[in-house]
């Protein structure tokens, strides 16, 4: 049997009203260990104890059997875990290179520090061409998009010499081939010797990758599985204290007129001749691989970006979107993929963030009425399932949580047009159902759904038309139930054009 890395033994951890109960749990060499649990559960918390950013108020951690001192956390644990976020966070302006090899930087002269770029770029090109990456050792961070950036922090876990690696939602914004790519290097990182804490939500990942499945419910674990020897239902019950029968509830229902027209939509050599329509009622997917555009498309629908060529028309009349003002008092919303930097203020409360959209509705002139708008933000958020005090700090939320509030936030604008770009990022299973039953809601009252996901599964469970971006286009647009999961894999990866 593998060596043990890490256990941990009855921790405890008293967070404001949150509690960490009893926390005992442990993983092995050549191990790959998934944590799974509601947002809010205290997969965060727990990780971060592991990782040495948070000292526990009481239990015991050992690393190869060797007691942790709690003096000494931090740095004890710094050497021997690495903790690679959800939310990707890297220098920007810097080189791929530069950031992957940044705590190992190669100097010709290290009393001047000055770098060796020849052998900087030659080990990162080896490391390109050994994992099979799709980018170059000089592109800079900035440009590339969100899933991207995810991919090279995994390459920092597979370059570090920490025994531990923790990977927080790592497949939630990668579609079917980058997750390929996403198993290929953890089973590399495994391959190595060291053990891995896998946190997700996504059930896929557990059967293709995980050795044991660790359930955690507010703040204690609920059990431990041998993957191999249960079924996902079980797992889902675990989850959720009860099965969940329909992972996608779709309804139904009579499509109303076309609300919104693309033709021939261009932006620099990114995007060429997009075309689309949508109904009231209707919800269009799309899909497609990191860089492919979605996320662009989005933002040229939004006005969010300058320059777009071609028609867009707006219940049958032509309109020019140039700016995201502009597409909001037209009746149209999005949802970004990063919700951090473009769609969250951090400073202000969970009421003021789903409000800020829909200040209109509760002013009168200059003034503003905060009882109705508290009493209307409440509703909204009891209805999304969201846990709530309405002044406390949106930060103060989990990743699932906030995202749930920004959706709160449109769906109070009362747009007509919402655009959703990986709306359900990094949300339990119970969360996701809240996301599509609210969803539901939004199409019985008329309004249009552009459906951004990179899971394919899912924009076949939502969604009534899916289309697919490839080679800079719309490489295919057909409803659902006319195409399957290995035909859009095969036009996404440009196999069949």
């Amino acid at each position: 049997m593998s060596s043990e890395l890490l256990r941990l033994e009855n921790i405890n951890y008293q967070l404001d009203n949150f509690h960490l109960s009893n926390i005992n749990i442990d993983l092995f060499e050549n191990e790959i260990h998934v944590i799974m649990g509601e947002n809010g559960a205290g997969k965060s918390l727990m990780m971060q104890i592991i990782s040495g950013l948070v000292t526990p108020d009481s239990g015991a951690i050992y690393i190869r059997n060797q007691l942790v001192r709690n003096r000494s956390f931090s740095t004890d644990l710094f050497d021997d875990v690495i903790y690679i976020r959800q939310d990707a966070t890297m220098l920007v302006q810097l080189s791929i290179a530069e950031n992957l090899f940044f705590n190992k930087l190669p100097y010709k002269n290290r009393f001047l520090k000055s770098i060796d770029y020849d052998k900087l770029n030659y080990m990162c090109q080896q490391l390109i061409d050994d994992l099979g990456l799709p980018v170059s050792v000089f592109d800079k961070v900035a440009s590339l998009g969100f899933a991207q950036r995810q991919i090279i922090e995994f390459c920092r876990a597979y370059i570090s010499d920490a025994p531990v690696v923790i990977l927080d939602e790592p497949s939630s914004a990668l579609t079917q081939s980058e997750r390929a790519l996403l198993y290929r290097i953890v089973k590399k990182i495994k391959s190595k010797g060291a053990g891995i804490f896998y946190i997700t939500h996504c059930l896929e990942d557990v059967s293709l990758l995980g050795d044991r499945v660790t359930v955690i419910k507010n703040g204690s674990i609920v059990g431990t599985k041998i993957v191999s020897e249960c079924s996902q239902e079980e797992i889902i019950k675990m989850l959720s204290g009860r099965y969940i029968k329909n992972r996608y509830p779709k309804i139904v229902i009579q499509k109303g007129k076309n609300i919104l027209s693309v033709r021939n939509l261009g932006f620099s050599d990114k995007l060429l001749n997009i075309n689309l329509d949508l109904c009231e009622g209707d919800i269009l997917g799309i899909t497609g691989l990191a860089g492919s555009g979605r996320t662009l498309l989005a933002n040229c629908l939004f006005g969010a970006v300058d320059g777009v060529a071609g028609e867009v028309k707006l219940n049958g009349l032509p309109i020019k979107i140039d700016s995201p003002y502009k597409a909001i008092c037209n009746g149209i919303a999005l949802i970004p993929e990063n919700r951090l930097t473009d769609s969250i203020f951090g400073y202000l409360n969970i009421s003021n963030n789903v409000a800020v959209s829909s200040l209109k509705r509760f002013s009168n002139f200059s003034m503003i009425n905060t009882t109705y708008l508290e009493q209307a933000v409440a509703d909204y958020v009891e209805k999304l399932n969201i846990p709530h005090t309405l002044h406390s700090n949106i930060m103060e939320y989990t990743g699932g949580n906030q995202q749930k509030a920004i959706f709160a936030k449109w769906i109070m604008s009362r747009a007509k047009i919402f655009i959703l770009d990986e709306p359900t990022r990094g949300l339990d299973i119970a969360s996701k159902v809240d996301i599509y039953n609210s969803i539901n809601d939004l199409i019985k009252k008329k309004a249009g759904i552009i459906f951004i996901s990179s899971d394919i599964e899912e924009i076949l469970g939502v969604c009534d038309r899916v289309a697919v971006l490839a080679n800079r286009t719309c490489v295919c647009n057909v409803p659902t139930k006319e195409i399957t999961v290995e035909k859009i894999i095969e036009l996404s990866t440009g196999k069949e054009q």
